[in-house]
C-alpha cells in the first residue's frame, strides 16, 4: 500500500493546484465502478477519497471545501473495513491538518458554502498519524513528519524534535520522499536548531 501512495502526498493536499484532466474523471469512473460491484472494498473507498480530493482541487477551493464531505466518507470507510491500512489513517490524519491549517480567508470563504467547517482537532490527527505509524512504522517519511508537525501545535517540542530527526533519518527514494525530506529539514531547521 504505501508503494502506491507515494505520490499521494500532493494529490491530497486541499491546497495544492490540480489541473483537471479526463483520466482523473476516468479514474473517478472506474472507482465508482468498484464500489457498484463491491462496496466493502477498502482500497476502493481509499482511491475514490484521493481522486475526488484532486478532481475537486482542479476546479478550485469552493469545489473542495463542497466536497469535504465525500473525501471524509470514503476514508472512514475505508478504515472501518481495513482497520491496518495505515495509508487511511495518514490521510485522515492529514483531513484534519489541512482543515485546521486553512488561512483566515480560506475559513471565511469555506463558511459561505457551508455553515460551519467539520470538526477536527489536531489530537484527533495525532492519534491517526500515530495509529499509522504503529502499524506500519517508518514506512512514510510524510507520516513521521506530520507527526513531529502535529506534537509542536500541540505544544510538545521534545516529541516534536524526535519525529522531525526520524522522518529525516528515512531513506529518500521517491520524488514526494525529497519533498518531505527538505519540508522536514527546514522545519528541523526553523524550529530545534539555535542560530
Amino acid at each position: 500500500a504505501v508503494v502506491s501512495t507515494q505520490s499521494t502526498g500532493e494529490m491530497i493536499n486541499m491546497k495544492g493546484k490540480q489541473k483537471s484532466t479526463p483520466d482523473m474523471q476516468v479514474a473517478l469512473d472506474l472507482v465508482d465502478q468498484a464500489l457498484a460491484v463491491d462496496e466493502t472494498n477498502s482500497s476502493a473507498h481509499r482511491w475514490k477519497a484521493i481522486i475526488s480530493n484532486a478532481y475537486s482541487s482542479s476546479f478550485g477551493l469552493k469545489r473542495q471545501i463542497l466536497d469535504l464531505h465525500i473525501m471524509k466518507y470514503h476514508l472512514e470507510r475505508a478504515i472501518e473495513l481495513d482497520p491496518t491500512d495505515a495509508t487511511v489513517l495518514t490521510l485522515l490524519g492529514m483531513w484534519h491538518m489541512e482543515l485546521l491549517e486553512l488561512s483566515w480567508y480560506e475559513r471565511k470563504f469555506a463558511t459561505t458554502f457551508l455553515a460551519a467547517l467539520p470538526e477536527c482537532s489536531y489530537e484527533e490527527a495525532l492519534e491517526f498519524f500515530l495509529k499509522a505509524e504503529e502499524i506500519s512504522p517508518f514506512s512514510w517519511n510524510r507520516n513521521l513528519y506530520l507527526i513531529a508537525k502535529t506534537y509542536l501545535r500541540l505544544g510538545d517540542r521534545m516529541k516534536s524534535k524526535h519525529y522531525a530527526e526520524l522522518a529525516l533519518d528515512q531513506p529518500v527514494v521517491t520524488e514526494d520522499d525529497k519533498k518531505v525530506s527538505d519540508e522536514a529539514e527546514n522545519f528541523y531547521r526553523n524550529n530545534f536548531v539555535l542560530l
